[in-house]
């Protein structure tokens, strides 16, 4: 091969590598405006290159991002929370679902026993009158 096509060769190769950097960049700079967090998949997906490009030539920079990110938090309904991962919320979404029909499930159960127990209650209020009246009755005579 020519002097010249090897720098034609090198010339392309630098452009395509400093475009798919300029692609990396833009698409962290994009998923930070948007407030979403800063993974290895997101950033990936969003500037059209591999993971393992992402590991080989970003993974300091990503890795520095998600650590500031992880230590980060924000404020729901007054309260500071951690900041999570898209994966992380959906995962802690489907737990908290999960609970909540737990707890109705028992809610139920604990309602139908308080019914139950005031029916009960209600019955043995009922037997101490009725005793209480035969006693009244039984002193005055």
């Amino acid at each position: 091969m020519s002097e010249d096509n090897l720098g034609g060769l090198r010339q392309a190769r630098e452009e395509r590598s400093l475009k798919k950097r300029r692609s990396v960049e833009h698409a962290i700079d994009q998923l930070k405006q948007n407030s979403e967090t800063v993974t290895f998949k997101a950033v990936a997906k969003l500037a059209g290159v591999s993971r393992q490009y992402l590991y080989n030539n970003f993974k300091d920079q990503i890795s520095a991002i998600r650590e500031g990110d992880r230590s980060a938090s924000v404020q729901i309904d007054n309260v500071t929370v951690p900041a999570r991962t898209s994966e992380e919320a959906r995962h802690v979404e489907a737990l908290l679902r999960n609970k909540i029909e737990r707890l109705k499930k028992e809610l139920g159960t604990v309602r139908h026993e308080n019914a139950r127990l005031k029916q009960a209650l209600e019955k043995e209020r009922g037997k101490s009158e009725h005793f209480r009246q035969n006693w009244i009755k039984s002193r005055g005579k």
